[in-house]
């Protein structure tokens, strides 16, 4: 049996056939998100939230990190409060890359830290870095500038050409700072004494040749880079794998009162060495039992 199929149903399919064509959308393709800069932008933004929310990010670095001659002298004695007391303060961290366990290590200055694999990405440990001063609230020990730096256009008016790219420059962004501890800490200290052999030094009659001094010059010029521009950085320090890591116990007191028969079976071989018994007065001890 045929079917003739008439003119107005043929434009009908045709009119269905277009507002298909031009209606359909191809499905969209999932957007994959490295799980390394989600984790570094979600600390980022963490860290600079910090800045708005009116409370003190420092609060807990002592005073004396915030004096050089007080620092550097509190730092010469061994095993001293303020470097045990960050030692405690340990951050667990899990990433994209594994667990990270960090700790600051205020003589040295810098993140210590413990990891599972052997290489981790710079901006991955400064992500941990970021958590770690906004947990135990030491904001100030931060000294990665690249994190508070932002690109901006400048404005040149005297370009014409529409077609030129905008100039670009690094600034920081609104409401942050870098730490006073970078100034502290970082600042070259010139003596009176310096000063004056400086000033000898240049004041004195001494000939200076052209030649030489245009070769230094010139040697000089090549060693300069005038487009590198330091920045201030965090400092770590790897510590090996996370099972190296050991759990810190508190000194255990040694019991003066113990007895010339304990030491004689203590582990110490200086206890061993160091008892003197006879054996009369051993037996006499066996027979009191």
């Amino acid at each position: 049996m045929i079917f003739i199929i008439g003119p107005s149903l043929l434009v009908i399919f045709f009119i269905k056939y277009l507002f298909f064509l031009y209606n359909y959308e191809l499905p969209v393709e999932p957007i994959m998100i490295d799980p390394n800069e989600a984790y570094i932008s979600k600390q980022k933004k963490r860290l600079l939230g910090t800045y708005n929310n009116g409370k003190d990010m420092s609060a807990n670095i002592e005073k004396v990190f915030y004096n050089k001659k007080e620092y550097t002298a509190v730092m010469k004695v061994a095993d001293n409060e303020i470097e045990t007391a960050w030692k405690t303060r340990v951050l667990y961290e899990s990433t994209p890359k594994g667990t990270i366990i960090m700790f600051y290590d205020a003589y040295k200055q810098a993140f210590s830290y413990y990891a599972d694999q052997n290489s981790i990405p710079l901006a991955l440990i400064n992500a941990v870095a970021t958590k770690y001063v906004t947990i135990f609230f030491c904001r100030d020990f931060y000294f990665d500038e690249e994190t508070f730096l932002e690109k901006r256009e400048i404005e040149n008016a005297e370009t014409t050409d529409k077609d030129e790219k905008p100039v670009e420059e690094l600034t920081m962004i609104e409401g942050t700072y870098l730490s006073p501890l970078i100034k502290i800490h970082n600042e070259t200290e010139k003596t009176k004494e310096k000063e004056y052999i400086k000033r000898l030094i240049t004041d004195a009659p001494f000939a200076k040749f052209k030649s030489n001094t245009a070769e230094r010059h010139k040697g000089a010029d090549k060693k300069k880079k005038p487009n590198e521009i330091q920045r201030y950085c965090n400092q770590y320090v790897c510590m090996g794998k996370t099972y190296n890591l050991s759990v810190l116990q508190k000194k255990v007191k040694s019991n003066s009162s113990t007895t010339g028969y304990d030491n004689m079976f203590a582990k110490s071989k200086e206890g061993i060495i160091g008892t003197k018994m006879s054996y009369k007065d051993f037996k006499k001890m066996g027979d009191n039992i």
